[in-house]
């Protein structure tokens, strides 16, 4: 209700940065909208500190514009919000070193499209629905999946509460000191 008038909504977080796939994400989130008549809006959450021509003049020239919505940067309290009300996660990135709003988005039992490249694959494990990043249908149709199968999005659900349990700072703490022990 606070952020998104109580509308559904794919959530994106993130910078809006060239590697983010940003203009992919609004094509696909357009063909989306153009195929199936629904109230599900884009939900923006990062800085357009690198925001490009290109992306700039992709979103200018959406049919469903209006429904993307632009949050800017947000603290912590109210991403604890939005996070879990998200329909899906959507992180579809060209490149990422690891994607820790895949992680964020399954400990609050939220469903993630992520891109089958670089580490997103490891990191959503069986518990996302991977993409080619390059692909606008492939994205869309992750999309559409997530929008009409309910039991795919719970089955997704529960596998990712047992993936976000393979993601912890307590876990990386005890992997690394264990590292530095080998080497003293």
């Amino acid at each position: 209700e606070e952020y998104a008038n109580g509308k559904p909504y794919f959530l994106f977080v993130g910078a809006l940065h060239r590697r983010k796939n940003i203009v992919n994400l609004f094509k696909a989130f357009d063909a989306f909208k153009k195929q199936y008549d629904s109230p599900i809006q884009l939900m923006i959450v990062g800085e357009k500190k690198w925001w490009t021509d290109e992306m700039k003049t992709t979103y200018e020239k959406m049919g469903y514009k209006n429904e993307v919505l632009f949050m800017g940067r947000m603290e912590t309290a109210d991403l604890k919000k939005l996070i879990p009300s998200a329909l899906a996660m959507l992180y579809v990135s060209y490149f990422e070193g690891f994607g820790i709003p895949i992680v964020e988005a399954m400990r609050c039992h939220v469903p993630v499209i992520t891109s089958n490249i670089t580490s997103m694959p490891e990191v959503a494990g069986e518990a996302g629905v991977l993409v080619d990043p390059f692909s606008v249908e492939s994205i869309t149709n992750a999309m559409s999946v997530l929008a009409e199968d309910e039991i795919k999005r719970q089955e997704l659900i529960e596998k990712g509460q047992l993936q976000a349990q393979k993601f912890s700072w307590d876990l990386s703490a005890e992997k690394l000191w264990q590292c530095m022990e080998k080497e003293i």
